[in-house]
């Protein structure tokens, strides 16, 4: 499971040095006029980064079904007489790195193909989307301001310079959290969607990242996520690293960091979100 969450947050990451060059590449004042060249990079770095997530998570949801019933399920990537062995080695391809292994006998197979074919229009309307509001909006705005802010100062007052880096920080930070979140949607999504279809699946949990935030513990205090709630929304957010980790049987073991978060959130004994926020931020940080 590590390897897997690894692994995607290194796409989520990878996408963010891509985007990070691709913006350093233009000069603050001339940002405005440079919106359909960074829009076609920005959304093509995403939906390339969300196929390669996406085979990942395939990768995985095999992985883990095999080893949990004992059988394949057929889709993408499938190959005739597969084993824990092959499925091992698939996955390994997949992260990177050899993180385990496995007998070469064929296993028996459910040829029911779970996956959802990659809806490339919808990718790239989320992908279009999130960059008029991470970017061009913001862009738009900050061309509004800039005659005040600039009035008769040189453009390398340092001021002016200190605002426009300012930014452009900003800027990164905010369209590299969401373009991450749309990579890594890729394969939550793909594994969302196949266990409402697989009849070999019970549900899911959230596996979350080393320092999750009160929504995502929130989320992770849940534990398991049945397929008769079908309203549950996994619900990733910007620079979210949470995973979907699928159950095929009723002997799956949550995370420590789960439980944890389950115990905590009864401690807590209810109240609203924001009271659940402060109760959380002032718990982990007496704990750290």
């Amino acid at each position: 499971m590590a390897a897997y969450q690894l692994a995607q947050e290194r796409l989520a990451a990878e996408f963010a040095a891509r985007w990070a060059a691709t913006l350093a590449a233009v000069e603050a004042r001339e940002i405005a006029g440079s919106l359909a060249e960074l829009e076609a990079a920005y959304v093509a770095a995403i939906r390339e980064s969300a196929a390669v997530s996406r085979t990942l998570s395939v990768a995985f949801y095999r992985l883990v079904r095999a080893l949990e019933t004992g059988r394949v399920i057929g889709g993408p990537g499938y190959r005739p007489a597969s084993s824990l062995g092959s499925l091992w080695a698939d996955f390994n391809r997949a992260t990177g790195k050899r993180t385990g292994t496995g007998p070469r006998e064929p296993l028996p197979v459910d040829t029911r193909d779970p996956f959802p074919a990659a809806d490339l229009a919808r990718e790239a309307r989320r992908a279009e989307e999130t960059f008029r509001h991470q970017v061009a909006d913001r862009i738009e705005r900050h061309e509004r301001e800039r005659p005040a802010r600039q009035g008769s100062a040189a453009l390398d007052d340092a001021e002016l310079v200190a605002w426009e880096k300012e930014f452009l920080e900003s800027l990164k930070t905010g369209s590299s959290g969401a373009g991450g979140m749309l990579v890594q949607d890729g394969g939550r999504d793909a594994i969302h969607a196949a266990l409402q279809d697989d009849p070999g699946a019970l549900g899911y949990y959230r596996k979350t990242d080393a320092s999750p935030c009160y929504f995502c513990a929130l989320m992770a205090s849940r534990g398991a996520v049945y397929k008769s709630r079908r309203t549950a929304a996994f619900g990733p957010h910007p620079h979210c690293h949470c995973q979907v980790v699928p159950i095929f049987s009723r002997r799956y073991q949550l995370p420590a960091e789960n439980d944890a978060f389950a115990r905590m959130w009864k401690r807590f004994g209810g109240g609203s979100l924001a009271d659940w926020r402060t109760y959380y931020s002032t718990t982990t940080k007496t704990k750290t």
